[in-house]
C-alpha cells in the first residue's frame, strides 16, 4: 500500500530574493511568499486540486510552517511539525551571500563537489540526504495508504528528486526548485518511491497573474 505526498516548498523570504544562505535561519515570509502561499490556498481549495488530504506536515521553520498555515486555513486538519523536514544545515555560513560561500552553497553542484564536506556547524550533502529520505520513509511507514501534503524547502525537494531519479548528489540539476511549486511522488510498503508530477505551479499561473 503506497502513501501519496505532495510535497510543497515555501513561499518567498527576504532572503530568498537576495540569495543569502537561510539553511537553518528561521526566516518568516516576506509579503510576496504570503501572497504566493494564500494563491495556492486558493489552488488547493477549488475542485483543479484533487487529491484528497489525509494529514498536512511540515518542517519546523516558520516560513514552511507558515506556508503551511495560509495554504491550508481552509481544512479543518493540524499542521504537524518536523524538525527532520528542516533545509539543509549551512553552519557558519548561514546568513553569508550564495556567492560568497561558493562551492559549499547551495546553487548548482558539479562532480568536483565532495559530499562528505560539512561546514562548521553544518551539515554534509550526504547526511541532508540521508536526513531527508529517512524523515518520508517514517512517514510513509506511518501512514499507509494515506495522502500527505508536507510544507518543506528547496534543498528537501533537490534530496527528493534525486533519489526518485537516482541521480547523484553533485549531479547538476536542468531545473529550478521555485517558491510553493507542488512535487507529487509516493512510496510503497516496500519503500520503494514512485515519481508522478513535478515542478507544478497552476496557482502562479493564474491567480497571481490575474492579480496584477
Amino acid at each position: 500500500m503506497s502513501t501519496s505526498i505532495c510535497l510543497i516548498r515555501h513561499g518567498e523570504t527576504a532572503w530568498n530574493a537576495v540569495r543569502r544562505l537561510q539553511g537553518w535561519q528561521d526566516i518568516e515570509l516576506n509579503q510576496t511568499g504570503r501572497e504566493q502561499a494564500r494563491a495556492l490556498q486558493s489552488y488547493l481549495s477549488s475542485s483543479a486540486f484533487q487529491m484528497p488530504v489525509d494529514a498536512v506536515i511540515s518542517s519546523d521553520l516558520q516560513r514552511a510552517s507558515e506556508t503551511a498555515a495560509i495554504a491550508c486555513k481552509h481544512w479543518d486538519i493540524a499542521i504537524q511539525q518536523l524538525k527532520g523536514l528542516r533545509e539543509r544545515g549551512f553552519g557558519t555560513l548561514e546568513g553569508q551571500a550564495w556567492d560568497a560561500a561558493g562551492r559549499h552553497g547551495p546553487d548548482q553542484p558539479d562532480d568536483t563537489v565532495d559530499i562528505d564536506y560539512a561546514v562548521e556547524g553544518g551539515e554534509s550533502l550526504r547526511q541532508f540526504q540521508t536526513r531527508v529520505l529517512e524523515c518520508f520513509e517514517t512517514l510513509a511507514q506511518e501512514n499507509p495508504g494515506k495522502n500527505l501534503l508536507v510544507f518543506a524547502h528547496g534543498g528537501v525537494i533537490d534530496m527528493v528528486w534525486r533519489k526518485l531519479n537516482q541521480q547523484a548528489l553533485n549531479a547538476k540539476r536542468a531545473h529550478a526548485i521555485l517558491n510553493t511549486s507542488l512535487n507529487f511522488f509516493s512510496i510503497d510498503a516496500a519503500l520503494k518511491w514512485n515519481s508522478t508530477l513535478w515542478g507544478q505551479l497552476p496557482h502562479l499561473n493564474t491567480t497571481l497573474d490575474e492579480q496584477r
